[in-house]
């Protein structure tokens, strides 16, 4: 359990995590609607491909202690470097391997995987999914900016066999105060797409 976040639910405040401008990070309401999708379990191994600001690592390794564990993969070094101090800062650095490694060549050498999450590596999402498939990972969450990347993702699940495939279009506007009332600001959409290998 987290000093910072002692409670049991999701979508932990964005402001609560440490942030840089160019590392993407994923959205307290996305995070939240991705992590109700992974359908997380205690003891769960997760990959979180393109962990950015390590927010979806974070939130992974506290579903799943106490003894669970998380692989965080991105390229990046600052993502790298920014997802460990955020592991650091809620104290769950002890259930997260972080990996400065490309995907889908990361997953191959990993032990078996519960499930994965990805929010990186659109230009390779097929040949990820088919890692996926070949460890054997019970579960798929891919969150897409890009229309292309949604369509691909779509694409792939149903041509490599995955079941339960499912779609949702996220649209989020937060409140911010004016001197005239509360206006919301429109954050960019998401589409949240979860699959399974087996009945999870």
């Amino acid at each position: 359990m987290s000093e910072i976040w002692p409670y049991r639910s999701c979508g932990i405040p964005d402001e609560l995590f440490e942030r840089i401008e160019e590392i993407p990070m994923t959205k307290e309401e996305i995070r939240a609607i991705t992590l109700s999708k992974a359908r997380l379990k205690a003891g769960d191994t997760v990959v979180d491909v393109g962990s950015g600001s390590g927010s979806i690592t974070v939130e992974a390794a506290l579903l799943t202690q106490p003894n669970g564990l998380v692989y965080a993969v991105d390229h990046d070094e600052r993502a790298v470097e920014l997802t460990k101090r955020n592991c650091e800062r809620f104290g769950v650095l002890e259930h997260v391997r972080i990996l400065k490694a490309h995907a889908p060549e990361a997953l191959l050498e990993l032990p078996r995987f519960d499930c994965v999450i990805i929010g990186g590596g659109s230009e390779v999402l097929r040949e990820i999914l088919e890692a996926c498939k070949l460890k054997g990972c019970e579960r798929i969450v891919i969150n897409a900016i890009l229309v292309e990347t949604a369509y691909r993702a779509l694409e792939s699940l149903k041509q490599l066999g995955f079941k339960q495939v499912e779609a949702t279009y996220v649209f989020v506007a937060k409140g911010k105060q004016t001197k005239f009332g509360t206006a919301l600001l429109s954050r960019n959409p998401v589409m949240v797409i979860s699959a399974s290998l087996g009945e999870r």
